[in-house]
């Protein structure tokens, strides 16, 4: 097997391709839906409730999405017909025009011989995907988009056929281009029971761009609060029941935790001669051999530079190469756009505790489950056994996660729908199946 190198340290790769899983005992037919009915289940979310992985949406993840996975299992009791606006077949289409990723061989930048890494699997995605599907006659009901923040459920504007006005990803199944909103086309479903995963993008949005830096910013909580609650009163103005899922903590996400601070190993000798590089120039950094804190870009310090500390994130989207062949976080400093200081890490765990208890209390007021993917995703960290297999965080080698570090994999969808759907069980007193994580595509290792 081969191994993936990150940084001065390896990542091994697990190859996690679907293979016949052992029989398990969801064969019990035995299913009921307690108190809630999903006849007409609509979904509404950002990119992980749409099937977004592997930095794209391309038909076999979309196939496996969240929702989809939990309407599989909804079929064995009230669940009706769970329609979802796919994509075309092949490379998919990325928030940015990109294609999917996928673990390619390529030439090692440092050395002889070759690694692998997530690399696009084409040079662009298919725009074909960008072509109108709405408004023929086909009720969608699985209505999350990638890259929707709370504000955009109400905008006209946010299905504008117009990457400059609006978000193509919706605008090509909206039921009315420009016009409708996605709150609104939720509704004409009249729904009976609805999955609402909000937040995740009004805040990772900044978190994933480097904070300050990257030009984005996190929703206000007041605004949060505020249209979170409206769009919860508008989707159970029809009396609908539902879950409502909470956001993780940075602390649980590979895209933040691969890297760790203190992941620049040196020998004695390198310590050495790095402190005498930095004896005439800053007395403030001071290597030792071992593990050490990297060099950041700071420029509230005096220096402009300094040890990245505990509890400070230095983000995937960093140039590996950089890294692993030109010093950075030795001799050359971090950019402070990939990194998210203490102040900034404050401000999204701020934003996190007072989103969640937002939604806490929604979920409370309107009678519906709460899956708490907070304690979940903290779960993950630590692993997960599922028919003899073991999940986690780790990024690859823990197959939860795709190649992005961010959205998860096929696989981590239907753990995170197992999850969604043991809270409906408890809370709506049901008995719907699990599914059986095994048997969905995993991380694949060429």
């Amino acid at each position: 097997m081969k191994l993936l190198k990150i940084m001065s340290f390896l990542f091994v790769g697990v190859s996690i391709i679907s293979t016949p899983a052992c029989k398990t005992d969801f064969d019990d037919i035995n299913y009921y839906d307690g108190d809630a009915d999903f006849s007409r289940v609509v979904s509404v979310g950002g990119s992980h409730m749409a099937g977004y992985s592997d930095r794209a949406l391309y038909l076999e993840a979309q196939s496996n999405s969240i929702p989809a996975i939990i309407a599989s299992r909804l079929a064995f009791v009230s669940g009706g017909v769970f329609n979802q606006p796919l994509v075309n077949p092949g490379v998919g289409i990325g928030i940015t025009g990109n294609a999917r990723y996928v673990l390619m061989e390529v030439a090692n930048p440092c050395i002889s011989g070759t690694i692998l890494l997530p690399q696009p699997i084409t040079t662009a995605g298919d725009v074909s995907n960008y072509t109108l599907i709405g408004g023929q006659g086909v009720a969608y009901n699985n209505l999350a988009v990638p890259n929707t923040r709370i504000d955009d459920l109400t905008k006209q504007s946010f299905g504008y056929p117009d990457s400059s006005v609006g978000n193509l990803l919706y605008a090509r199944f909206a039921s009315e281009p420009g016009t409708s909103t996605i709150s609104g086309d939720a509704l004409l479903l009249n729904p009976t029971f609805i999955m609402v995963w909000l937040g995740m993008e009004d805040i990772y949005n900044y978190a994933r761009k480097g904070g300050e830096e990257g030009g984005d910013s996190i929703t206000s909580y007041g605004v949060f609060n505020a249209r979170y609650s409206n769009l919860i009163n508008e989707l159970t103005s029809l009396e609908a029941r539902g879950v409502v899922m909470n956001i993780p903590s940075i602390e649980n996400i590979p895209f933040f935790t691969t890297f760790p601070y203190n992941g620049l190993v040196l020998s004695a000798d390198e310590a050495n001669n790095l402190n005498l590089l930095y004896s005439g120039v800053d007395s403030t950094i001071s290597f030792v051999a071992g593990s050490n804190p990297f060099v950041i870009a700071d420029s509230e310090v005096p220096t402009g530079r300094r040890f990245i500390k505990p509890g400070e994130y230095i983000l995937m989207n960093v140039s590996r190469d950089s890294i692993n062949c030109n010093k950075w976080g030795q001799t050359v400093r971090i950019p402070e756009r990939y990194v998210l200081d203490e102040d900034e890490v404050n401000d999204i765990n701020t934003a996190i505790t007072n989103y969640n208890n937002s939604i806490s209390a929604c979920a409370e007021a309107k009678g519906l489950a709460l899956a708490d993917m907070n304690k979940f995703y903290g779960t993950l960290k630590t692993g997960i056994l599922f028919n003899n297999a073991t999940y986690s965080a780790q990024y690859l080698a823990g197959g939860a996660f795709s190649t992005d570090g961010y959205h998860p994999s096929q696989r981590g969808a239907a753990l995170m729908a197992n999850e969604i759907i043991s809270s409906i069980n408890q809370y709506f007193g049901a008995k719907i199946p699990l599914t059986d994580v095994n048997a969905y595509t995993g991380i694949i290792i060429p």
